[in-house]
């Protein structure tokens, strides 16, 4: 009877002829001597002894066992109570080594007893009505109850569970699991938690997987002491449903299907990990569409948006399953590769790529053409560190677009310290127009015949922290396709108005040229720049030429088009620079309203040579813009000798060191006055042959 004395009611035991053979604390103290034992030998006292009255009910009831408990008054002390009992019969096996028979009775005082009879059936309620699915499994893991939600959630009954192993409403793997947590329930924690799959069996006997969160709690069997688990269900299956849909979001590019950065890093990462696990190679490929940009500023980003789905479809076919594709930015991709064969294999999948990509594509009623720079990086001969592997990728990708594009190139390591470079210059340029150091110097442009002052061509210099005054060539190739260039841009453009209104201020009026590239002339951001100085000070429209290089590159793009056009409404005069090189075309000089022509120093440089064919090339050329009626400004003009041959030619204008060097703001006002003797300078015009 010791395991009743942690019970708060009386507990007697008794063979099954009711003898007293056992009792606990309480039934002691309030039985009293009723329940002293008889010496070894001696007749042992009959429960019935203390029954006060209806003897015959309680024989009756212990007989047939027809109910759960029975009211009965008991003897106490001479005094007569009232309890509800009920017994268990158990078998035990006698210090004999034999098997026997007791009856262990439990006496509630009546008051007690509808107090714990409350309590029950509150329990028992909550149980019942619990919108949670309950059940209740023993030591061996065998159900051996259920609540009504258990059979609702599951659609499975009593009949279908009840004493069989709670496996079976588990997925395998979750089942598992379930087995490791309970293991841990026996060691290490009172309860644990965890979200499971479940099997709910429909009537037809079709299955289906469910995701419930399973809390799971230890009981003890008050009777038994024997450990019992409780377990609680709660149907999870459309907050999962939520969190995989978030979950794709997240991984996946919204627009091609393929995986988004994130989703890139963490694969990558695996890929990376795995294949210095395995000794294997990695093969990153660096995907770059060559002139997208395009696309999207001149039919709309609804048609640059279809050709990135076109590009993603054709990229997967050019990969295997196994292979990671994904879309890292806006028309960047990036495919990685883990395989133990041969560069040649790598080089042929990039050559597939490339041919792929570049074959047309159907945009709508367009058909389009668009190609593709790829660099490629291969794990440990590039790089043993997963960033710097993909760095060295996006590095040959900058190869093979400086080679041509519409190719692709494997890393190289001279290349890469180049970019380095320039990446380092980018930052320069960034802190330094934060700090204003990137201003402008004035190079004077003279009339050839007279030698007087006409005009200045405003060029980018940058003051470092030694004080030394860099020249474009410095920083310019860095930032050339960089948004820098935007900022640099108007940080010109505003300090040259700022050195107009200067001037003014002391009576002077001279025009100034600003350069814009192909790039800038592509930014909102610069044109209106030029449309709000127009407004706020039309004075120095006629002053304020634009330099533009490049035309080749933009004639046919409406968007560059559009912005020159707003920028002639505005009354601002237009100059071709560098004509005669790479990316000046003689169709802009008819499509764009220029004015003047500006001849690159390279062909200055021929005056010298004395190479007939090229000076003949550069009389043709004076001779083609004077035939058009353009005004002619030379350029890198050093000897008197190129002067002389300019004024015979009657080409107008020049600019160069035989004149003067770029020169600060401070030093304008001082050579106005040396080299003019008017302080109002009027736009260049056209010389009357």
């Amino acid at each position: 009877m010791e395991r009743y004395n942690g019970i708060g009611v009386p507990c007697i035991s008794t063979t099954h002829k009711l003898e007293i053979v056992g009792f606990n604390d309480v039934a002691k103290n309030m039985f009293g001597r009723a329940l002293k034992m008889s010496s070894m030998g001696e007749k042992k006292i009959v429960l019935t002894a203390l029954i006060n009255s209806n003897i015959s009910n309680f024989l009756s009831w212990v007989t047939n066992n027809d109910q759960d408990y029975i009211e009965l008054k008991v003897l106490c002390h001479g005094a007569v109570k009232h309890f509800v009992a009920n017994f268990k019969s158990v078998n035990q096996i006698d210090s004999f080594g034999n098997e026997v028979q007791l009856y262990n009775f439990c006496f509630f005082p009546l008051d007690s007893y509808h107090s714990l009879n409350k309590d029950f059936n509150l329990y028992r309620s909550v149980y019942m009505n619990s919108t949670q699915a309950i059940y209740i499994t023993d030591y061996q893991h065998n159900i051996v109850s259920i609540n009504p939600s258990f059979v609702n959630l599951l659609s499975r009954s009593i009949k279908d569970v009840m004493g069989k192993n709670d496996g079976m409403i588990y997925t395998q793997d979750s089942h598992a699991r379930l087995q490791e947590l309970l293991a841990t329930l026996a060691t290490e924690r009172d309860d644990v938690s965890e979200r499971l799959e479940c099997i709910r069996r429909y009537p037809n006997g079709e299955p289906e997987i469910i995701f419930c969160k399973v809390h799971i709690n230890v009981i003890f069997d008050e009777e038994t002491q024997e450990k019992q688990y409780l377990h609680i269900l709660d149907d999870v299956t459309q907050q999962v449903s939520i969190e995989q849909s978030l979950s794709i979001a997240a991984y996946t590019d919204s627009l091609t299907g393929l995986s988004n950065r994130m989703s890139f890093n963490e694969k990558f990462k695996s890929m990376y990990d795995s294949a210095q696990r395995l000794g294997e190679k990695l093969c990153v490929f660096y995907i770059d569409l060559d002139r997208f940009k395009y696309l999207n500023d001149e039919y709309g980003h609804d048609y640059g948006d279809l050709l990135l789905k076109h590009v993603s479809e054709r990229l997967l076919g050019c990969f295997k399953k196994q292979d990671l594709v994904a879309r890292v930015g806006g028309d960047e991709f990036v495919a990685v590769i883990q395989s133990d064969e041969d560069v040649e294999c790598f080089e042929r999948i990039a050559l597939r790529a490339i041919n792929e990509l570049s074959k047309p594509y159907t945009l709508n009623e367009l058909h389009y053409t668009c190609t593709c720079s790829i660099g490629v990086s291969i794990y440990p001969d590039d790089a043993v560190d997963q960033e710097y592997l993909l760095k060295a990728a996006d590095s040959a990708m900058y190869i093979a677009k400086q080679n041509g594009r519409n190719n692709f190139s494997f890393f190289d390591l001279n290349h890469k310290k180049t970019e380095d470079e320039h990446q380092k210059i980018i930052k320069i340029v960034e802190k330094a127009l934060a700090d204003n150091k990137i201003i402008p110097y004035f190079q004077p442009i003279h009339d050839v015949v007279t030698g007087d002052l006409v005009s200045f061509e405003a060029l980018a210099r940058y003051s470092n922290e030694k004080k030394e005054i860099l020249p474009p060539s410095y920083f310019m190739p860095s930032i050339e396709q960089d948004v820098l260039l935007i900022g640099l841009g108007v940080t010109i453009i505003k300090q040259v108005v700022t050195q107009l209104r200067m001037l003014e201020s002391h009576g002077v009026t001279i025009p100034i040229s600003i350069n814009l590239s192909s790039y800038q002339l592509l930014s909102e951001v610069i044109i209106k720049q030029l449309e709000m100085i127009a407004l706020r000070f039309p004075q120095f429209v006629p002053l304020l030429n634009i330099e533009i290089t490049e035309t080749l590159i933009f004639e046919n793009n409406q968007f560059v088009i559009v912005n020159i056009a707003r920028l002639v409404e505005c009354g601002f005069r237009l100059m071709l620079d560098d004509f005669g090189t790479g990316y000046s075309s003689i169709y802009s000089l008819k499509k764009f309203k220029f004015e003047t022509v500006k001849i690159d120093k390279t062909f200055i440089d021929d005056i010298n040579s004395g190479n007939i064919e090229d000076q003949t090339l550069l009389n043709t050329i004076i001779s083609l813009v004077k035939n058009l009626k353009l005004n002619i400004i030379c350029e890198g003009v050093e000897t008197a000798s190129q002067v002389a041959f300019l004024k015979d030619k009657h080409c107008g204008y020049a600019q160069g060191f035989f004149y003067s060097e770029a020169i600060s703001k401070a030093k304008m006002h001082e050579y106005i006055k040396k080299h003019s003797k008017k302080e109002t300078f009027l736009p260049i015009k056209i010389p009357m042959q």
